[in-house]
């Protein structure tokens, strides 16, 4: 029963209106309030434009819809709406905190709502505070609560990180998805014939606290994460724990990859690094090894290890379903010479994984288009922190 996130299109406006209509009557608004309401709220082109608006689909089949705008620098989520078969399925918590990931990416720290009288509660348990109220003909108190969550990613200061590698249990996403996973594969290797199935970890009861990164690690195929990725991360449990490395110049700058055309990620900007795998966990204990696939990474990307690199700062920063672990690497070299030999070594490899090294010397670089997100939030967190000692 595969489950996606993914972004709305024109042919489905009057379906998702639909579910719109019978989500809201599912609260048991009398037929007068609801007359008024249908009259009043339709989606239209215009939702597919202004801002975000995400549909949560099983099969085919639309069972919710979310959507909203950037307003005077706050994301507004104006949408959050789950057809009455699909309640208590935990699809709308997903798609709220998709939302949330799409707010972040924006660069808003904060995402406001009015909420449904009924709904207040569900809110509340997701973290969002009351900040006020507005009048609504549907609410039988006459107005409805406005809500408010901080968005801010936060850097975690890390001093532990104890991942371990669950050799039994099979990933669940996978196991439920797997004819599903085949066809979308058959579908990459069509468009990428260079990409390789290999296998990767992904993580599932993670806890960041007090310094210390926790969870267990379950195996899969780089096809199932990258149909997970192209659904829209259809699942709140599971995280993708990867490692960064965060080279600076002696210059101050940080240099980023970009990646080359027939890698998963053509021309996107990001710290070196990759992909748990097995081999990173130890076959006796289990333990996996997150620091350790990091600088084998880079090693392997950028021809550096540490008798080149001083690291100076660790931390995690969460990314909705993505969660960086960022070594902050000091060099002694300046940029040029740096960059010049990384792309030596890069074009001398066999999987020459490199287009370019793209350096940012300041915030005023962060809005890069190709930069992905997370890799902008670990930029912005290093150059906050000020130069590295």
């Amino acid at each position: 029963m595969t489950l996606k996130i993914r972004p709305a299109h024109a042919g489905e406006l009057a379906t998702l209106t639909q579910i719109l209509h019978r989500s809201k009557a599912s609260w048991g608004y009398d037929a007068e309030r609801m007359d008024g309401f249908r009259a009043a709220f339709r989606l239209g082109p215009r939702d597919l434009t202004r801002g975000p608006l995400l549909v949560a689909e099983r099969n085919g089949t639309p069972l919710g819809l979310a959507g909203g705008e950037i307003r005077d620098g706050v994301f507004e989520l104006d949408h959050l709406f789950i057809a009455p078969e699909a309640l208590r399925q935990g699809i709308g918590r997903l798609l709220l905190h998709r939302m949330e990931d799409l707010a972040r990416s924006a660069g808003t720290d904060r995402l406001r709502l009015k909420s449904d009288h009924y709904a207040e509660g569900f809110y509340r348990k997701e973290g969002y505070v009351l900040t006020g109220d507005t009048p609504s003909p549907m609410s039988p108190t006459g107005s409805i609560p406005i809500l408010e969550k901080p968005l801010a990613p936060a850097a975690v200061p890390l001093s532990e990180i104890c991942l371990t590698l669950d050799r039994h249990t099979p990933w669940v996403f996978e196991a439920e998805n797997r004819d599903a996973v085949a066809a979308h594969w058959q579908h990459e290797q069509r468009a990428n014939p260079h990409l390789w199935n290999g296998r990767t970890l992904k993580v599932r009861g993670l806890s960041i606290r007090d310094g210390v990164l926790s969870g267990v690690c379950q195996e899969c195929s780089f096809a199932a994460y990258l149909a997970w990725r192209a659904w829209g991360y259809p699942s709140l449990e599971d995280h993708n724990v990867f490692g960064s490395a965060v080279v600076r110049s002696a210059d101050g700058d940080l240099l980023f990859g970009v990646m080359a055309d027939h890698t998963a990620n053509p021309g996107r900007i990001y710290p070196f690094g990759g992909s748990l795998e097995p081999e990173d966990a130890d076959p006796a204990t289990g333990a996996v090894d997150l620091i350790g696939s990091t600088w084998r990474e880079l090693q392997e990307e950028a021809g550096l290890g540490p008798e080149d690199l001083r690291e100076t700062a660790r931390f995690a920063l969460p990314f909705g379903p993505l969660i960086a672990v960022a070594l902050v690497l000091q060099s002694s070299q300046p940029t040029a010479a740096l960059a010049s030999r990384i792309m030596a070594h890069s074009d001398g490899s066999e999987e020459r994984e490199l287009k370019a090294v793209q350096p940012l010397r300041g915030p005023q670089d962060l809005a890069i288009p190709s930069l992905t997100p997370w890799g902008r939030d670990i930029a912005r967190a290093v150059f906050s922190a000020g130069p590295s000692t």
